[in-house]
């Protein structure tokens, strides 16, 4: 066992193994069955790297998972030990998650509890024939070797079935335990998951994983078989992880961009638009680069900061923002193609979709607009009516718009300038908040004063009075009302 291979425990961690022991050994001393427990994949890969993990999946062989759950809980119980429910997760091959698992908190941290398995598919299914198994066959079952490790709970050493995953995790090597195309035909999610853990680890994707990678038939079946949710599921993590721009690197590379991303039917679109795959590793280097750009950010108001959630939208919409010109048509209106792709091709929350599909359309608004602060003083009605229409996003499409910029060849002293002048003038004129702010005579007084009905026909009188009230924002009521009597009433029809 090699230095690398050393896990050390914390005191919580130390605890639960040891409590685990003991109900092993009440197990064998009540029943006569001999368990060995280990905990399996990334808890023991993140260890080894000496990262905190909180996500502890014991497996045991011989005894199904919720059997040894209910039995951890029953000793607890007998040792006055607190104690919760124990939750059964059923499989749910469209998730991924093709074993049932049970679950419950042991000294107050949730473990997973599965049984070792081994797995057989059918041809057209990536749902595979489960079976009980041994430590081999269930490391050799698993996407790769650095997630095939186990820590047996028992001897407190690190077990490598497939002889390979401590050596690839010390050489940063990503690879499948067994026969790379096999692997990926059998389950084809598992490249996704390749490419996701060499972006997140930035590791070499070994030589003969790549090439099964890159065939044909692998494609074939990466499209066939999974669901766009799971597909989803992948990218969310991707965009999330520390090397996003690594990982569209690498999807770009093996050519998945149109199976990742997926687009309607061309016969849908409404124009023939060329989408330049190959942009989006420039995009979302470019955001990234405003991401960490301390002096653009200074300037953002503090309740506008760019948080971790706004960090995600940023690089999906980086990632699909070739897509940004197309327009396809969809239930009998027309939308984005890029909001399309976010919502049916990756199937994410339609928030997600339509924050991505705004953030584009903001681009050329926000990006003219601090153009015309960098030249001079911009009214404020006019600053105004943009934030307004922007709302809360406005922060982050504006991070956006000076990354596009910075992708069309805008050095980064003049980007951060220009886009910096513009959340300067937002705030010099109070507009931060604009989006939130109300009519000050509202609807029905306005219909009052001007003898009309209240309904969609008022618009227009509510939009002049809302220019107004950017124009003017220390009016008060009784001076908007003037307004009103002055200036609007006379143009109404009678």
């Amino acid at each position: 066992m090699t230095n690398m291979a050393k896990i050390v425990l914390t005191e919580t961690e130390t605890e639960i193994c040891t409590l685990l022991n003991r109900v092993a050994d009440h197990i064998r001393a009540t029943t006569n069955e001999q368990l060995t427990l280990r905990i399996a994949g990334g808890w023991v890969r993140d260890k080894l790297l000496g990262l905190a993990s909180h996500d502890i999946d014991i497996a045991v062989d011989h005894m199904s998972g919720f059997t040894l759950a209910q039995h951890v809980t029953s000793y607890m119980q007998l040792h006055s030990i607190a104690t919760s429910s124990v939750g059964k997760i059923n499989s749910n091959p469209s998730r991924s998650k093709h074993l049932e698992t049970a679950t419950t908190k042991v000294l107050g941290q949730f473990v997973d509890f599965v049984h070792l398995r081994s797995e057989t598919y059918e041809e057209d299914s990536r749902i595979p024939q489960i079976e009980f198994g041994t430590p081999e066959e269930d490391a050799r079952r698993r996407d790769i070797t650095i997630n095939a490790l186990f820590y047996n709970l028992r001897t407190r050493e690190v077990e490598d079935f497939t002889g390979r995953g401590l050596k690839d995790l010390e050489e940063g090597v990503v690879r499948t335990p067994m026969d790379a195309e096999q692997t990926f035909k059998d389950d084809p999610l598992r490249v996704l998951r390749v490419l996701r853990f060499a972006s997140r680890f930035g590791y070499e994707i070994e030589k003969e994983t790549a090439r099964a990678m890159e065939r044909e038939v692998v494609r074939s079946e990466l499209e066939r078989k999974i669901s766009r949710e799971r597909v989803g599921v992948e990218v969310e993590k991707m965009a999330e992880g520390e090397r996003p721009v690594l990982a569209i690197q690498l999807i770009l590379k093996f050519g998945l961009y149109e199976c990742v991303f997926r687009a309607p039917s061309r016969e849908t679109w409404t124009d023939d638009v060329d989408v330049d795959a190959m942009a989006a590793e420039s995009f979302t280097r470019c955001t990234l680069k405003m991401l960490d750009e301390a002096s653009l950010h200074a300037l953002i108001p503090s309740q506008y900061s760019v948080t971790l959630h706004d960090r995600r939208i940023l690089i999906l919409a980086s990632y699909v923002y070739p897509f940004h010109a197309a327009v396809a048509a969809d239930r009998k209106r027309n939308a984005s193609v890029a909001l399309l792709v976010v919502r049916d091709g990756l199937k994410l929350p339609t928030n997600d979709a339509d924050s991505i599909a705004a953030v584009h359309m903001l681009v050329p608004r926000i990006t003219a607009m601090a153009a015309l602060c960098c030249a001079g003083p911009v009214e404020r009605n006019t600053l105004g009516h943009l934030i307004r229409d922007a709302g809360a996003r406005w922060i982050v499409a504006t991070v956006f718009a000076a990354a596009v910029q910075l992708h069309k060849g805008v050095s980064t002293d003049q980007v951060v300038a220009t886009f910096s002048a513009f959340i300067r003038a937002v705030k010099e004129a109070e507009l931060e908040d604009a989006f939130k702010l109300k009519h000050i005579v509202n609807g029905r007084d306005v219909a009052t004063l001007l003898g009309c009905r209240t309904g969609p026909g008022i618009k227009p009188v509510l939009d002049r009075i809302m220019d107004w009230q950017l124009a003017h924002p220390r009016g008060t009521h009784d001076e908007c009302r003037e307004f009103i009597i002055e200036e609007i009433a006379p143009h109404m029809p009678l």
